[in-house]
């Protein structure tokens, strides 16, 4: 059984949906150009029919003309007996017969009545009882009374009544042709309209309500909502722009992570500063009145006041190094930017490293030699030497590998450092709270937690970012961007460009 119209339309609907936006676009361009193709052939056939109508219609009014005349003519020279009046009538007559044969042609290539193919015979005919009239009948006189007169009259009433008729037919079939025309206009703008609405419909869902979508979750993200869009499994530039804007929102996120932490490095740096030197004083009490009590008491007499002494100093100097860390992380600095070449950053990270790492761990790195960056190199080796010790501590156990590489990114204007660990990984939760100063996952004896929030402060203060990807049990990934130097650019264009 033949599917019916709305299952082919429902059928047009779903592949025109399935496809990409380029191919809708085509697939709609494609189906106005095939109906306006489609109108334009039967309009063209139409107005050639209607060209053959007037053709017809103005030799059938001509035509027509012509037997009024010959009959005006036919009665003025029964009236007067007028020679003029004759030969008018005879030539009119000449005149028709000259016309009939376009006529008949016309007729060919259409239906029309069937007694016009008479129209040559009676012209014939009427010519032949005109002449006898005039023969039979000299006089007016003789001519009222004359026999042939009524064959005349009824020949002459006869090509009246044909050519009118012809006539008549002619505009009948102008106005079946207008009355076809208006129809076929009307259907045409109807089927125009559908298919403009179905265009229409289709340019909604595929462009107009994605981007109104795009719109709603640009706002969103402006009010503090950074919530990704919903995309479509099906292939298409609209499901590419959706991906782009929810690679957009997720590093829209991370950076405002970003722009958080910063804010509140500064403030607890701000808290830190204060604290730090008011700590500072009595610690140095504390040193040395354990330092004058030590030197007082005999070892052999009192081995425990000794041994508690000892612990006292000792905790005083790591307490001692909390605060100068503190001091550190929260001090202005001032930073001695220069070109320097990334390779000799890194030997000299590699030289300092060289007695912290045990055996079974191994430390590689792939520099390029030419990469240039415009940093503070103390400071650089600073953030590296501490990201390099963590990593060679995040291997609990032998074997492992710590790696350091760099490569420019893909407009070459940047260099991406990486330093990677197949160490234990951090739990997915510690993740955003790893540059928090005082965060740390190690225990008192190795950590203070102040060391990533320090690199942190470098990185940025060096016009870099920083962040760190990790999977528990997998090992991590410190990723530093940081401008590379062009030779041809000075100190000034940095910091402006940074």
């Amino acid at each position: 059984m033949a599917a019916s119209p709305p299952c082919i339309h429902e059928k047009l609907y779903r592949l025109m949906i399935s496809l990409n936006l380029r191919q809708k676009m085509i697939g709609c361009f494609c189906l106005h150009l095939i109906f306006y193709i489609i109108a334009g052939a039967v309009f063209l056939k139409d107005f050639d029919l209607l060209n053959d109508d007037i053709t017809l219609l103005m030799h059938a009014g001509n035509l027509s003309n012509i037997a009024l005349e010959i009959r005006r003519y036919e009665k003025n020279y029964i009236i007067r007996d007028d020679e003029d009046d004759f030969a008018r009538v005879l030539a009119y007559v000449e005149e028709a017969q000259k016309a009939v044969p376009k006529v008949i042609d016309d007729l060919k290539i259409m239906s029309s009545p069937s007694h016009l193919e008479d129209l040559a015979t009676k012209l014939s005919d009427y010519r032949v009882a005109f002449l006898e009239l005039k023969g039979d009948c000299s006089a007016v006189q003789e001519l009222n009374d004359c026999a042939a007169l009524d064959t005349v009259r009824r020949l002459g009433q006869e090509l009246v009544s044909i050519t009118e008729d012809l006539v008549r037919y002619e505009q009948r079939k102008m106005t079946e042709f207008i009355a076809t025309l208006k129809r076929q206009l009307t259907e045409g703008i109807i089927y125009l309209a559908l298919l403009s609405i179905f265009t229409i419909t289709l340019s909604y869902i595929s462009i107009i309500r994605p981007l109104r979508s795009v719109e709603k979750a640009a706002i969103n993200i402006a009010r503090g909502t950074f919530a990704q869009l919903p995309v479509d499994r099906k292939k298409g530039e609209v499901r590419s722009v959706l991906r782009a804007f929810n690679k957009m929102v997720q590093e829209l996120e991370e950076k405002q992570e970003q722009l958080f932490q910063a804010k509140k490095l500064s403030s607890v740096g701000t808290l830190a500063s204060g604290t730090a030197h008011q700590i500072n004083n009595p610690l140095n009490n504390i040193s040395t009145s354990c330092q004058l009590a030590l030197a007082e008491v005999d070892p052999g007499e009192q081995p425990f006041v000794v041994h508690m002494l000892e612990t006292i100093n000792q905790e005083t100097q790591r307490a001692g190094e909390i605060v100068r860390g503190l001091l550190e992380f929260s001090r202005a600095q001032t930073f001695s930017m220069q070109p320097f070449a990334l390779a000799a950053i890194i030997d000299k990270v590699r030289q300092l490293v060289a007695g912290e790492i045990p055996s079974g761990i191994i430390l590689e790195t792939d520099i390029p030699e030419d990469m240039l960056l415009y940093v503070d190199v103390q400071k650089m080796v600073e953030a590296l030497l501490n990201l390099t010790i963590n990593a060679i501590q995040a291997i609990p156990e032998p074997p492992g590998t710590v790696f350091i590489g760099a490569e420019p990114d893909g407009e070459n204007r940047n260099a991406i450092i990486t330093v990677a660990d197949t160490g234990t990984g951090i739990d997915k939760n510690n993740l955003q709270k790893i540059f928090d100063p005082f965060f740390t996952t190690k225990d008192a004896a190795h950590g203070t937690g102040l060391g990533l929030a320090v690199v942190y402060g470098i990185i940025k203060k060096q016009r870099g970012t920083i962040r760190v990807e990790s999977k528990k049990g997998r090992g991590t990934r410190f990723i530093i961007t940081l401008p590379l130097y062009s030779e041809g650019e000075t100190a000034q264009d940095m910091r402006t460009n940074g």
